[in-house]
């Protein structure tokens, strides 16, 4: 084959896949375009104050945008940047930090709590006693729970397999998995906030985000938070206090949907963890009866349609909700942050199927091809 002729083929070749990739990428858009209607109109129907949508694609930040009010009296608008309370979004990052620690022999998933728990069967009987007589709503938490068991494990509470007979059944239960951050300060001799300044906020710069709106250092930032509100019985939005603003591995963390699609783009290049233990943390826990769990440590795993959803919800009732979901075979995020509880109070989520929510099927059905 003569040399211009190689020449004009390799050209016309270039040219077909730059033609195919403008293609794959003008599809891309319009998926985008077409799901941010979509979100709007969801956001409105389940009547959300503002929401915070960040979509990345090859860790590529693709959308970044707020639809709706940060501030409903103010008639502050949302953004990408605005930083929220993120609830139980908090937990994957609290898995990461941990697994971290993990590969530096600080801590072990085999370790019994007990043992690394100040005060740790008496702080149990008192939270008991008190829910049962203050809050009985609430005695669920612990009501199934034997902390004078010794064969409970940490990786049982970053599992949610803590009740009962320790690794026999999954309930996802927040009170149990926020307990690890005390593990944490215990083991290490530092604060859980300070390591996620240290590992998260500062490596990755974050700019609009904090470890707990207890923070100080952070006034400017927290004097931009989106605030809480709750529907009254009249169907308008009404401002509520703010949850409690305490760090613990379950809750606390305060971040914009841009910054937790970075802290995404880091997990998955392995910046904080290795390879080896975000695949960990991304397996489905193991049950006793050889079943799999629906959670692993710190995310919820499901399949859909052959691939793997990796995700996590985050509420706190009549304030905060967030969805963090991830398509791995197709490194595809998405990240929603809402400031009241819709984004997440009526599917049911804690349950291990994120199909149940709305805003979720609205994303996979826009980025899944449709049969």
């Amino acid at each position: 084959m003569k040399k211009s002729t190689k020449k004009i083929l390799t050209l016309l070749f270039c040219f077909l896949i730059s033609i195919s990739c403008k293609s794959q990428q003008k599809n891309e858009i319009n998926k985008i375009t077409q799901f941010e209607r979509q979100i709007d109109s969801l956001r409105t129907a389940y009547k959300i104050p503002g929401i915070s949508v960040g979509i990345s694609i090859n860790d590529s930040i693709q959308l970044i945008k707020g639809f709706g009010l940060a501030n409903v009296e103010q008639k502050i608008p949302m953004t990408g940047n605005t930083p929220l309370r993120i609830a139980s979004l908090t937990k994957p990052i609290f898995s990461t930090i941990f697994m971290h620690l993990t590969e530096k022999g600080k801590l072990d998933l085999n370790w019994k709590i007990k043992d690394h728990y100040p005060d740790y069967l008496e702080s149990c009987t008192r939270r008991l006693r008190y829910f049962n007589r203050e809050m009985p709503e609430y005695s669920f938490f612990l009501n199934q729970y034997y902390p004078e068991r010794n064969d409970i494990l940490l990786k049982h509470h970053l599992s949610h397999t803590a009740e009962n007979i320790p690794g026999t059944a999954y309930k996802y239960n927040g009170l149990l998995y926020g307990m690890l951050s005390e593990v944490v300060e215990t083991a290490t001799n530092q604060k859980f906030d300070k390591w996620v300044d240290s590992l998260v906020i500062k490596q990755l710069n974050l700019q609009n985000s904090a470890s707990s709106q207890l923070d100080s250092s952070k006034k400017d930032i927290l004097d931009h938070i989106a605030l809480p509100y709750k529907i009254n019985d009249n169907g308008n939005f009404e401002r509520v206090d703010f949850p409690d603003m305490e760090l613990n591995a379950g809750a606390g963390l305060v971040f914009s949907a841009y910054d937790l699609l970075l802290f995404d783009k880091a997990f998955n290049n392995n910046s904080i963890i290795s390879k080896e233990s975000k695949e960990k943390v991304l397996t489905s826990f193991i049950l006793t009866d050889k079943t799999f769990a629906p959670y692993g440590y710190g995310w919820f795993l499901q399949k859909y349609k052959g691939y793997t959803l990796v995700w996590h919800y985050g509420l706190q009732p009549n304030a905060y909700s967030g969805l963090y979901l991830k398509v791995l075979e197709k490194n595809l995020t998405l990240v929603i942050l809402a400031n009241s509880q819709n984004l997440s109070a009526p599917f049911d989520l804690g349950k291990g199927n994120v199909l149940n929510s709305k805003f979720a099927t609205a994303f996979l059905d826009e980025f899944f091809e449709k049969k």
